[in-house]
């Protein structure tokens, strides 16, 4: 019956291939597509999405990672955060069923919950072991994949092997001292915004400290491992950092500068970072193994050319890395020729009456606008009116330059890690911080 009845709720399930990695390679998917429909009651609209390798030896897949969207549980869906998905199962090696709950106002909570809670149930009926799933979720899915810890708990499921949560929205009541620390810093959200949303998803807003609600609030004793991942500057950086505290088997990793579910922009190099550190966990969990041998290597690079450099090269280095340098010179010549260019070829009036130079610049501000969360938009207006007095290419130039000195920047915050290891403050426990980060 249990089983009938979460299949009833399914809307549709999609067998969808992991598509080609994410460099372009044009070698053809060794996955195919499959459709399959299912009659839904009036008042389970749920859908899953399922990324699964069709080979025989895959027919039963070793592990699965269960993925929730965001969208403040009033937008957001399976086509939304595909790309995502789509990525993280080129990364984890698991089938990653992502779910299509009910979104309010039309159903406030429980409504979105209770699917995802079907959906986990649904997981299990299918044969697949608690120890070989991990659910994830992004900012409301990310509220969603904890609440879904503590409700499984509370009704007696097995809990699965691990979870991962980017930038969740973990406390309803914006207790945090992150949503004034950083309001007006937040490139995405404003504190007025974050509290207008809460009356969609919980009209009763007595229940704004229920666990289930704000898990900040729960209790994670016994809980498997959890990843968190959320920038610096985000409103909800400390809704992340008060669950880790909270979480005896915690990792919390903070990229600096980074905005909300920053691991979607999948054109940003931290973005590849985060997932690739999400596909590691999600086999270290289910593989019961850490992978160190990965983590060595880097860090012997690291030191290698750390050891060539001189003095000064390694101040700069760990200031800016490489790739900063080199756009920074490129910069400083960008520039350089186009002041002589200015002063020499025609002047400044014709060059900038040439339409090959405007249609140049449109290209460039495109691009610009298209990766602006990777600078911010003050950085964004620097490069632009570079663009305008000195060209497109010196704008360029200095747009990659301040991406890049920003990537170093966030990889130096990235590794500010929460671990198991938990120490006893004034009759407290107190996260453990370690470094792990690329230099």
């Amino acid at each position: 019956m249990a089983a009938s009845r979460a299949a009833g709720a399914l809307r549709r399930l999609v067998a969808a291939g992991a598509v080609a990695r994410a460099n372009g390679s044009a070698r053809a998917p060794s996955h195919s597509s499959t459709k399959v429909s299912a009659t839904s009651p009036p008042r389970a609209n749920l859908g899953q999405r399922l990324a699964a390798q069709s080979s025989p030896a895959a027919a039963t897949p070793a592990a699965a990672l269960v993925w929730f969207h965001g969208g403040g549980w009033v937008i957001g869906s399976l086509d939304s955060h595909d790309g995502l998905c789509r990525a993280l199962a080129n990364k984890t090696d698991a089938v990653i069923v992502s779910v299509d709950y009910r979104l309010a106002p039309e159903h406030p909570y429980p409504a979105a919950l209770d699917d995802c809670l079907a959906a986990y149930r649904w997981l299990l009926e299918q044969g697949f072991d608690a120890s070989r799933i991990v659910v994830a979720g992004d900012s409301a899915g990310g509220n969603l994949t904890l609440a879904l810890l503590l409700r499984a708990r509370d009704e007696g499921l097995p809990l699965p092997a691990g979870a991962v949560a980017l930038s969740p929205v973990a406390d309803l009541t914006f207790s945090g001292d992150s949503v004034r620390r950083n309001d007006g810093v937040d490139d995405m959200f404003s504190a007025d915004l974050m509290d207008a949303l809460v009356p969609m998803y919980l009209p009763q807003r007595d229940l704004c400290t229920h666990p289930h609600v704000s898990p900040v609030f729960g209790d994670f004793t016994g809980m498997p491992p959890l990843l968190l991942i959320v920038g610096s500057t985000e409103l909800l950086l400390d809704d992340s950092v008060r669950v880790a505290q909270r979480h005896q088997s915690a990792q919390l990793l903070v990229w600096d500068g980074m905005p909300h579910v920053f691991p979607g922009f999948a054109f940003l190099p931290e973005a590849r970072e985060a997932t690739q550190r999400i596909g590691r966990f999600v086999r270290e969990r289910v593989a019961g193994e850490l992978e160190t041998q990965a983590l060595a290597e880097d860090d012997a690079d690291r030191a290698a050319r750390m050891e060539s450099a001189t003095p000064v090269e390694k101040r700069l280095l760990q200031r800016f890395g490489v790739e900063a340098l080199l756009y920074f010179a490129l910069a400083v010549v960008t520039g350089l020729l186009s002041l002589a260019l200015f002063a020499v070829w025609l002047g400044p009036a014709l060059i900038f009456a040439n339409p090959v130079i405007w249609a140049t610049t449109v290209v460039v501000a495109a691009f610009m606008l298209v990766e602006a969360g990777s600078v911010g938009w003050l950085r964004l207006a620097w490069s632009l009116t570079a663009s305008l007095l000195l060209g497109p290419a010196f704008g360029l130039s200095l747009f990659l330059l301040l991406r890049a000195a920003r990537t170093a920047g966030g990889r130096q915050g990235m590794g500010q890690v929460l671990s198991a290891s938990r120490q006893t403050t004034d009759g407290q426990d107190a996260p453990k911080v370690e470094r792990d980060s690329p230099q």
